[in-house]
C-alpha cells in the first residue's frame, strides 16, 4: 500500500511522542492506524525509523524517499546540530546496510544524504 505523503508529519509526530515518552509504541502504532488508515502492522516502522536516525541503534525498515526526506528535515529543524550530524551519520549507516543486504546503489539515499550533508 502507498503511504500518502500528507500522512507522514502525523506519522513523524506520533513517532517523536513516542521518543519523548509521551506515549508508547502501541499507542502511536494505534493512533497512526485511526487516524492515517495505515495497517496496524506497519505503524510501528515509523517510530522505529525514528529511533533509529535519532540514536543510531536498533534496527528499521526503508520507508520512501519522501519519508527518509522528511524525517531528516524535522531533525534538522527541532533538535541541535549535534543531533543532526548523529542522525545524518545514522542514516549514511542505513545506506551502506541497505546496499549491502540488496547488493545494490541507493542512489535516492545517497541524494538525500548529499543534500543534507550540505547543512552542516
Amino acid at each position: 500500500m502507498k503511504i500518502s505523503e500528507e500522512l507522514i508529519p502525523y506519522t513523524y509526530q506520533e513517532s517523536k511522542r513516542v521518543f519523548e515518552n509521551a506515549l508508547s509504541v502501541k499507542e502511536a502504532a494505534e493512533n497512526i492506524n485511526k487516524n492515517c488508515g495505515i495497517k496496524i502492522n506497519s505503524c510501528a516502522d515509523y517510530y522505529y525509523y525514528f529511533k533509529y536516525l535519532t540514536t543510531g541503534e536498533g534496527s528499521c525498515r526503508m520507508l520512501n524517499t519522501f519519508t527518509q526526506k522528511y524525517y531528516l528535515e524535522k531533525i534538522y529543524q527541532e533538535y541541535d546540530n549535534e543531533q543532526f550530524k548523529k542522525s545524518l551519520n545514522a542514516f549514511y549507516n542505513l545506506i551502506v546496510k541497505f546496499e549491502k543486504q540488496n547488493n545494490s546503489t541507493k542512489k535516492a539515499m545517497r541524494l538525500i544524504h548529499a543534500e543534507f550533508s550540505k547543512l552542516v
